[in-house]
């Protein structure tokens, strides 16, 4: 069994996450049939972090570039803020390396277009970060609406709430900067359910947008008077308009004070309805109009086709990480399958570059006081 060499990029949160997520495949899998373990960990600061790297048994963490990209590696996994994703995902094009990236894309629209045409041209196996597609009751939706259970979408909504920068004196990052960021809100939670509206219900044909930024200005360091501007959205809002019928609403938050954690989407159509609740995104709402009731829970019947919803490919609940951890480990598990030549690309720099024209095209309509903006005509 080929064990893949990976190369981390980025070692803060995230990157933690997806170093665990490596590492702890052969806990999450009985007799997993594919393997992976981060080699090397490029990021600013290398003396950090020792007994984590030591835990997790990665034996290089460095700063130097031309060290870095001289090991043998079998791809690139990119957990660096936004700014960087471009330059560094064309450093793995030119070695002809698999490419795993966090989302979104890049920081703008031009470079994610330039990247994701090249990685096209090479042939290259790419996958983004989406980690919302593969949560078990997305999967199980997908079957239910593929398989026209709900007849004609009339209409949805969706909200992603979190409360992490309510407080106005938490300090300035990067995540509220345009120049790294590029977004906000948005950019942070929204293209989440941007690509996973785009993955359950087909392309948008138009959207119109808002934002708002809340607390314009943050200390510049803990404990510091002196303030940064903050210049992207803590709040948006969009309407979206179905090629295949429907529309809906997405509304993002990271200022909704006592919310914790909510992300939710609903569907209702012309002879059912699905409530799916993806912080605790085991289970399906589904109502049958026909027999006037909610049906609730992860079987599947005869109807179903099976090609989205495959539960040998998230962790056993004994073997469970949490559903964060657990969604991550799935998607990586995915990219490895890919790399292993098991599946074919789901959610490749193509669905990436999809997902990021809607949330540019938002951040348009906001921009021109929420005008509408065709999509697809």
């Amino acid at each position: 069994m080929k064990t893949y060499k990976i190369g981390l990029i980025g070692f803060g949160f995230i990157g933690k996450v997806h170093a665990n997520a490596y590492h702890s495949i052969p806990y999450c899998y009985n007799n997993p049939e594919i393997q992976a373990a981060v080699k090397a960990v490029l990021r600013p600061h290398p003396a950090q972090d020792q007994a984590l790297l030591q835990a997790l048994d990665i034996p290089l963490c460095t700063s130097d570039e031309e060290i870095f990209w001289a090991q043998d590696l079998d791809c690139i996994d990119i957990c660096s803020p936004n700014f960087f994703h471009y330059e560094q995902a064309i450093k793995a094009v030119e070695r002809n390396l698999p490419i795993y990236c966090e989302k979104p894309l890049t920081r703008d629209i031009e470079d994610a277009r330039r990247l994701a045409k090249i990685t096209e041209e090479r042939n290259l196996i790419t996958h983004t970060a989406f980690t919302y597609r593969y949560i078990h009751a997305s999967r199980i939706a997908k079957e239910i609406l593929d398989a026209r259970i709900l007849g004609e979408i009339h209409h949805f909504r969706s909200q992603f709430f979190h409360s992490s920068y309510l407080d106005p004196n938490r300090p300035i990052s990067w995540r509220l900067q345009q120049s790294v960021a590029g977004g906000g809100a948005l950019t942070d939670l929204g293209i989440h359910f941007l690509d996973l509206i785009r993955f359950l219900l087909g392309d948008v044909s138009w959207l119109q947008c808002q934002t708002r930024t809340f607390i314009d200005s943050r200390p510049s360091e803990q404990g510091e008077s002196k303030r940064a501007e903050v210049d992207v959205d803590d709040w948006a809002l969009c309407t979206l308009g179905m090629q295949e019928g429907g529309i809906g609403s997405l509304e993002v938050s990271r200022v909704s004070g006592g919310a914790g954690n909510v992300a939710f989407l609903e569907i209702y159509g012309s002879r059912g309805s699905l409530k799916i609740d993806l912080a605790n995104g085991d289970r399906v709402h589904f109502f049958d109009a026909a027999k006037n009731q909610w049906i609730s829970g992860i079987n599947l019947t005869e109807k179903y086709s099976g090609k989205y919803y495959d539960p040998a490919l998230w962790p056993a609940s004994k073997q469970s990480l949490g559903r964060f951890m657990d969604a991550h480990i799935t998607t990586i598990v995915d990219f490895l399958n890919i790399m292993d030549g098991k599946k074919k690309p789901t959610a490749d720099f193509k669905e990436a570059l999809a997902a990021q024209e809607l949330l540019h095209a938002s951040y348009y309509s906001a921009k021109q006081g929420g005008e509408r903006v065709t999509i697809y005509a």
